[in-house]
């Protein structure tokens, strides 16, 4: 059994555990200030692939050989990129249910050398927190110690070089 499952639920109990202690955090549905400036494409565990790959060829065809467009466009762009997975009309992720963790813990996650956030996300902290260092952020370390078990990491593109949706 995949441990995928068992690693979203502690990621989605943390983003939870964040909101209800700061009501006041931007991360929310209606914000997609990150997915329109990433610095680079999501680099995905194999797990992470097989399930976003399934939820991309599950968006009807159109849709689906649009998506891989734009994979394929973003690889050779220069940031910041525009997510491939982002509806940009309404500004929310095509395949939400299988966004890539680096998805779900942007915002909410920290690391050895700082916060995994965007400027609003800072702002928000300095202006709304009481005690902004007593922010409780997940632990971005451990998570990247958990995908180990998930397989090879690779970029959305070269996972779609090597399995296209579908296949």
């Amino acid at each position: 059994m995949t441990r995928l499952p068992v690693l979203d639920a502690r990621i989605d109990e943390r983003v939870r555990a964040t909101r209800d202690a700061n009501p006041w955090w931007p991360c929310a549905r209606g914000c997609d200030h990150c997915c329109r400036s990433l610095p680079r494409l999501p680099e995905i565990t194999e797990a992470e692939w097989a399930r976003l790959a399934a939820a991309v060829a599950q968006l009807g065809r159109s849709t689906s050989v649009e998506v891989v467009e734009r994979v394929r466009r973003a690889a050779s762009d220069e940031a910041p990129l525009v997510c491939p997975l982002l509806d940009r009309e309404r500004g929310a992720c095509l395949v939400y249910e299988a966004r890539p963790i680096a998805c779900r813990t942007y915002g909410f996650y920290t690391e050895r050398d700082g916060s995994l956030c965007c400027s609003k996300v800072t702002e928000a902290v300095r202006a709304n927190a009481s005690d902004p260092e007593g922010v409780v952020w997940g632990n971005g370390e451990a998570v990247k110690h958990d995908m180990r078990e998930l397989g090879l990491v690779r970029s959305l593109a070269d996972w779609l070089d090597i399995r296209p949706p579908g296949k």
